[in-house]
């Protein structure tokens, strides 16, 4: 059993409200002692529909099935709101409004890959530290640097020593190329993730530099990021837009090979680049910030983890025969209060 299916096993077990239970089996009676043994093989039966692997392929369940999202809810000034309920989110999946059951705040221990592509300048190293210090004890952190390429800084640990030690190495590094591997970064985070089964995984890109292109597709990047389930958040200094030049024979080293052919590969690629760090943390429920140039603190990085601190996790009940991974919205009924989450649904609870 999977560490998610046995969290949905848990939950079926454990639920005590049986007009609840009766809307996800609804053709279970009231439960008595006699028909609980009955109730508990139906949602095992669900639970084992959620984890098929033709839920990864877009297809659907015979009977309903309960999901989940965590979301993000901030009022207008970006303050983390505290005290959402059940009556004040509309979540629809694939145009259809769905039975909100339960609003909890999010209390499963994060997983956050830190990926920072700092031309070595060691820039983030203090707003690192203190993003850190945030989330200790909620989380688990791997810390990626971009160096030309992605080298690991630590793994994945809540060590205070090791985290200390790993934000401390993130000093100037001379003579580091500009423009490296960051969609490769997010790509490769979002793959170890998806392979560890992280229940509420998170991905944040501090980047001072401006990648040429990347290697791999954008519609790549992405479908792995949906795949991982992870939260892409992506802080970047603006700078002002300045004018591209190509590699021509005179730039390239006698032997060496331009790292693309023609001038409309290169903006292919760029425009790859611009996809992910800027589709994909909409397309995740994260989101984009542009900073000035500090190498203090980062008031925008502060405010993510105060986001984190205090997401929801949203539970719905999904009626028979509805595909998996469809496209979902969430929005509030309150005003003043925004709410971000998943732009697609998962295959079941995460």
């Amino acid at each position: 059993m999977t560490k998610g299916s046995r969290s949905r096993f848990l939950l079926c077990i454990t639920a005590r409200d049986t007009g609840w239970l009766r809307r996800i089996l609804p053709t279970a009676p009231v439960l008595h002692r006699s028909s609980a043994f009955v109730a508990l093989t139906s949602c095992l039966v669900s639970t084992a529909l959620t984890d098929h692997p033709s839920a990864q392929r877009g297809g659907s369940a015979s009977i309903p099935r309960v999901s989940a999202v965590y979301v993000t809810a901030v009022d207008r000034a970006g303050n983390p709101v505290d005290d959402l309920t059940a009556r004040d989110v509309v979540l629809k999946e694939g145009g259809d409004a769905r039975e909100i059951v339960k609003i909890e705040r999010a209390t499963s221990p994060m997983q956050v890959a830190i990926i920072i592509d700092d031309s070595g300048t060691g820039i983030f190293r203090y707003a690192v530290g203190k993003f850190i210090d945030q989330l200790l004890g909620h989380a688990h952190f791997a810390i990626r640097r971009v160096v030309g390429q992605v080298q690991s800084v630590v793994e994945y640990t809540s060590d205070v020593d090791q985290l200390r030690n790993a934000v401390l190495s993130l000093k100037v590094i001379p003579e580091t190329p500009k423009g490296g591997q960051v969609v490769e970064a997010v790509f490769q985070a979002a793959k170890e993730l998806q392979s560890r089964e992280a229940p509420r995984p998170v991905i944040v890109v501090l980047t001072d530099t401006e990648a040429e292109y990347s290697s791999l597709p954008a519609e790549h990047v992405l479908e792995q990021l949906r795949e991982s389930g992870a939260t892409l958040y992506v802080i970047s200094i603006a700078r002002v837009q300045e004018r591209m030049t190509l590699p021509g024979p005179a730039s390239v080293l006698p032997g060496a090979q331009s790292p693309v052919e023609k001038p409309s590969d290169l903006l292919d690629r760029q425009i790859d680049v611009n996809r992910v760090l800027g589709d994909g943390p909409k397309q995740s429920g994260g989101r984009r910030a542009e900073i000035n140039s500090s190498a203090g603190p980062i008031v925008a990085l502060q405010q993510i983890a105060d986001e984190l601190n205090h997401q929801y996790r949203v539970t719905y009940i999904v009626p028979a025969g509805e595909k998996f991974d469809q496209k979902i919205s969430v929005s509030s009924k309150r005003r003043g209060v925004s709410l971000r989450a998943p732009s697609r649904s998962g295959k079941g609870l995460p």
